[in-house]
């Protein structure tokens, strides 16, 4: 039977909130967290090293040791974004809990890890799934937004208790949203990419940015925008 993504990770919470308390359950530290549960649980094939490496092209990578019983995790060293090495860390892990009976090597891309819609014959997307849940677990998530009106700010608070990127942190906030929400990112005026909320997504607020591209309208906050000028807030009437 195969593993599920968010049990797994659920199952690793758990054990976390056990053994840590207060400022040292968040962030997570995925390396600890790897080493240690394969020294109790996966002693037979542990994870031996994580580690930058020069791998152009791709964000992260597990590979099985020629051997078959050893595995190590790499991530791209020119990443300069502590989120994002800590969210790759965490897809790569996550491929080790999954999906370490499927192959021997996964190798990563940045498209591979803002996709999270959970397909069972999608590795990546699980992948995904597996790490913002080990990283930000719903309940303490919930505990953070709390009473809270959506900002910026709330977003960039659970950015920094998480140790993730805001897009991250925005991601998982679609999960959880109480009104219908749309996260996107946007490149040279077109969208690259879109992640609904279940309630936006049922009511037809989405953007099927795979299938076409899709412009950002002359009057979005996000016209001409860039990465310099920081995150965007706006609102639309609904029609």
């Amino acid at each position: 039977m195969a593993k599920q993504p968010m049990a797994e990770a659920n199952r690793i919470s758990q054990m976390l909130n056990v053994a840590l308390r207060g400022e040292e359950r968040f962030p997570v530290n995925v390396e600890e967290v790897a080493f240690e549960l394969c020294r109790s649980r996966y002693a037979d094939e542990p994870i031996v090293d994580i580690t930058a490496l020069d791998i152009d092209g791709f964000e992260g990578m597990l590979v099985r040791h020629p051997s078959g019983r050893k595995w190590k995790i790499g991530y791209n060293s020119q990443i300069k974004s502590k989120g994002r090495i800590r969210f790759t860390l965490a897809h790569e892990f996550g491929h080790y809990i999954l999906h370490r009976e499927l192959r021997s090597k996964f190798q990563c891309t940045e498209k591979n890890m803002h996709e999270w819609d959970l397909d069972d014959r999608d590795i990546e997307a699980q992948a995904d799934v597996f790490a913002s849940y080990l990283l930000m677990p719903l309940d303490d998530y919930r505990e953070q937004i709390k009473g809270q009106k959506p900002s910026i700010d709330m977003l960039r608070h659970c950015s920094e208790r998480y140790g993730v990127s805001l897009m991250a942190a925005a991601l998982k906030w679609t999960e959880i949203a109480s009104k219908r929400v749309v996260v996107l990112a946007v490149r040279d005026d077109f969208v690259l990419w879109a992640r609904s909320s279940k309630s936006a997504y049922l009511s037809g607020v989405f953007l099927a940015s795979r299938k076409s591209a899709i412009e950002v309208p002359d009057g979005s906050v996000l016209k001409s925008s860039s990465v310099l000028s920081g995150p965007k807030v706006g609102t639309l009437e609904a029609k």
